[in-house]
């Protein structure tokens, strides 16, 4: 495991806020998919915040989401409505550099479109994704004992294994395409998985989180002093 421990959660969320700053001074467009859940809301709260709400250079980054559920943008189960009202009411970024999956739309034609827009992406290879992790392993709505890790396909229909709610997400094989994969996990509830997937070879655990990994780039994990409390250092 390629870790890197943070004292706390609000470290981790500003080392990964001044990290779009140098993203963003590139001269291009710099593809970034987001993650719903609570520690990512607190990077959305820092990003609209000074110094990084005009530090960084909005117009060059675009930004995307690993899931999404199929709720209305006003729901608070939308991870995209949730940037929406934390960070993208606050700065100035084109509303072309923000592909959204549309929750409100019907999933099956949804599928559809948003797989279309993934071809914004140069070859689908995304610039950095970043990614939770649940209590269950799960990543991004790619969950255990269901996600099939050879799917072709950019984008799949998902079920929450427990809740039945429909979620569209990227695949593992999109993911694993990224030229970096990070891993944003906090709190002391994440502590036995972490430990287990730092101890234990992927292949002989159950959990997305431990097997999906950039093919050809960086995956590493931030986490903070709670989450790794059982990972001997």
């Amino acid at each position: 495991m390629n870790k890197v421990i943070f004292e706390t959660a609000q470290l981790a969320v500003e080392k990964i806020a001044q990290e779009f700053v140098e993203y963003s001074k590139q001269d291009r467009p710099v593809h970034i998919s987001l993650s719903g859940g609570s520690t990512p809301k607190l990077l959305f709260k820092t990003l609209a915040q000074s110094p990084f709400n005009t530090a960084v250079k909005w117009e060059n980054l675009h930004f995307w989401w690993g899931d999404d559920r199929i709720v209305p943008p006003s729901d608070p189960e939308s991870n995209y409505g949730e940037v929406q009202k934390l960070l993208f009411d606050h700065i100035q970024i084109p509303e072309e550099n923000i592909h959204r999956i549309r929750g409100e739309a019907n999933v099956e034609d949804e599928l559809v479109r948003f797989t279309k827009e993934l071809d914004l992406v140069p070859n689908h290879q995304f610039d950095w994704i970043i990614l939770g992790m649940g209590g269950d392993g799960h990543t991004a709505s790619l969950f255990p004992h269901q996600t099939d890790f050879n799917d072709p396909n950019l984008a799949v229909i998902a079920k929450h294994p427990e809740t039945g709610q429909i979620r569209i997400s990227k695949t593992a094989k999109l993911i694993e395409q990224a030229k970096r994969v990070t891993y944003l996990v906090t709190g002391a509830s994440k502590a036995n998985i972490l430990q287990e997937i730092a101890t234990k070879d992927a292949k002989d655990l159950p959990y997305p989180a431990a097997k999906i990994q950039s093919k050809n780039g960086i995956t590493e994990w931030y986490l903070d002093r709670d989450a790794a409390e059982l990972i001997t250092e």
